[in-house]
């Protein structure tokens, strides 16, 4: 069992699931960013829990063979799933890549399934057949009903043999996990094409706008970039380049661009050498040029100066 809180979204990553090194992520809201987490390792399953404190967005790589699942733990929460609306009423699978963003506090759980372990431990089961041989890649479902009653499921898994320790102790039996989750989540992924949002060609179009832009931005970190040169990037006029990235992020390319960029100087200086780091260095390899608006704008997203990160590295 792994539960904690961390300013770092790659700590409550490494949970199986995804490969540490593809986390790509930034804080998006200002506040200093923290995430709970709570994992249940009941191999071939995981349940997970996160909650997020402001919004963000995140890009990841899951692992060869593992299936993932990911809902909205309460009906508070909001978030993108490759572009798409996702709330309470959602399913999020994936068997390649994650690509979320959030907005404001949210709460998250997941189911993770090892395939391989599946078949291996259970190979003739029709449950477990099922959800190995029609596990969707990348798809976002509107399922409330079974998405409810994942949620239920996943939440009384967590809480399970409480103790005083805390509220997210415990493990719940592999036979409560084969005999609830894994026959649901079968159930689920043999409608998925009853239950699919197909993403209009629009969101497509604008969401592959986004990603490229993206990850434009973050091979040229200290490049002067204008509107001008993301919308030769992405193949959209301004305008349309501009709706695309409100639509997708919720933010203009350029805000953007700056949220990425205090991001990086902020994991920079944290894990810097306080003693032999100066942050107009890391500011300007950043593409920060103005150290005057550079402060106000880190202080506003961050609630500390540079100096303070630097300091508690």
């Amino acid at each position: 069992m792994d539960v904690g809180h961390s300013h770092l979204i790659e700590k409550s990553a490494i949970e199986g699931s995804y490969s540490p090194a593809s986390v790509q992520w930034a804080q998006l809201e200002p506040g200093r960013f923290d995430v709970q987490y709570a994992v249940v390792d009941a191999s071939p399953v995981q349940l997970s829990a996160r909650t997020f404190n402001v919004g963000f967005t995140a890009e990841l790589e899951v692992i060869p063979q593992k299936f993932v699942t990911r809902f909205c733990a309460d009906e508070r929460t909001r978030a993108r799933w490759f572009g798409a609306p996702f709330d309470e009423t959602s399913l999020g699978f994936t068997r390649s890549t994650v690509h979320i963003s959030t907005e404001k506090r949210g709460s998250f759980f997941g189911v993770t399934i090892d395939l391989a372990a599946l078949q291996r431990l259970i190979p003739n089961a029709p449950d477990a057949l099922a959800v190995q041989e029609n596990a969707p890649d990348v798809q976002l479902i509107r399922d409330p009903i079974r998405a409810r009653r994942l949620r239920t499921l996943v939440h009384q898994g967590l809480l399970s043999e409480c103790t005083e320790q805390g509220p997210l102790i415990g493990r719940p039996s592999t036979k409560s996990i084969y005999g609830t989750i894994i026959p649901l989540l079968a159930a689920v992924v043999e409608r998925v094409d009853h239950h699919s949002v197909e993403p209009t060609k629009c969101l497509n179009r604008r969401l592959r706008a986004v990603r490229a832009c993206e990850s434009y931005m973050r091979e040229h970190v200290d490049a002067t970039l204008t509107l001008l040169d993301l919308s030769q990037v992405s193949g959209m006029r301004s305008r349309s380049l501009i709706n695309a990235f409100e639509a997708v992020t919720g933010f203009s390319p350029m805000d953007y661009l700056k949220r990425l960029r205090l991001n990086g100087v902020h994991r920079a200086l944290g894990r810097a050498d306080k003693l032999h780091t100066r942050i107009i260095d890391v500011a300007t390899e950043w593409g920060f040029w103005h150290m005057g608006h550079f402060t106000s704008d880190y202080h506003a997203m961050f609630g500390e100066t540079p100096s303070q990160t630097l300091l508690s590295a």
